[in-house]
């Protein structure tokens, strides 16, 4: 259950957690994903996934995205983004600069830049799962967000499908359902335990289904309250 009284709640200061990303029987790839503090006193976090098992017979494609943040008026603010994909067949490099003098970012899409303006309160696309551990931690209910995403400012709006215990490999956690209907249906189950680190993700589009399964957490102890 989320605890209201629970104001203000920062994130941890670091963790790395990992990912098996499977479809059906199959896993396809291993995601890692770290916070930590940069030398310049900033957050970053970032996710790394690299395909294996089966799926290296088909792609050596490596994706490594990067937010550059920190705490502005107890919510989090985005300085910088960036989206590499590499490997013999894809490549493309995206990167986001945040103005928050100039409420502007500057896309920088594959060296062609650009720039667009923004909303207080805008993340960009890895940023704002971190957003959703935040606000879930300090019992805030309206989970949107707007995000900075292929040009446009688009609004994620997650609706509460409710509580439910998942079985995992750190055993039987309590987690929070939510629901981000799009282009790709995505529910994720956030753990109470782990911050509302989300443990599972389940995404869905034309019929095909993708799963994200908690494999490993280093530097986040289960609470218990």
């Amino acid at each position: 259950m989320i605890n209201p009284a629970r104001a203000e709640n920062k994130l941890p200061e670091s963790f790395t957690v990992t990912y098996t990303l499977t479809k059906g029987p199959l896993s396809l790839a291993e995601m890692t994903r770290r916070l930590y503090k940069n030398e310049r006193g900033n957050y970053v976090y970032e996710s790394y996934s690299e395909p294996i098992g089966y799926a290296r017979w088909f792609t050596d494609s490596t994706l490594l995205e990067k937010t550059e943040w920190n705490y502005h008026q107890q919510q989090l603010r985005p300085i910088k983004y960036s989206y590499v994909r590499k490997g013999s067949k894809k490549q493309r490099r995206v990167i986001l600069n945040f103005d928050w003098d100039k409420m502007r970012v500057t896309n920088d899409i594959n060296d062609d830049p650009w720039s667009m303006k923004i909303t207080d309160g805008t993340l960009d696309k890895l940023l704002y799962q971190l957003a959703v551990m935040h606000d879930l931690a300090n019992g805030k209910q309206a989970l949107e967000y707007q995000i900075a995403d292929g040009g446009n400012l688009k609004t994620y709006s997650f609706s509460n499908q409710g509580e439910e215990t998942l079985r995992t490999q750190l055993g039987p956690l309590n987690t929070i359902k939510l629901m981000l209907p799009g282009k790709r249906d995505t529910t994720l189950w956030s753990a109470e335990e782990l911050n509302y680190l989300p443990v599972k993700v389940v995404q869905e589009e034309d019929g095909r289904e993708v799963t994200l399964i908690l494999k490993s957490v280093n530097g986040l102890s289960i609470k218990n309250d």
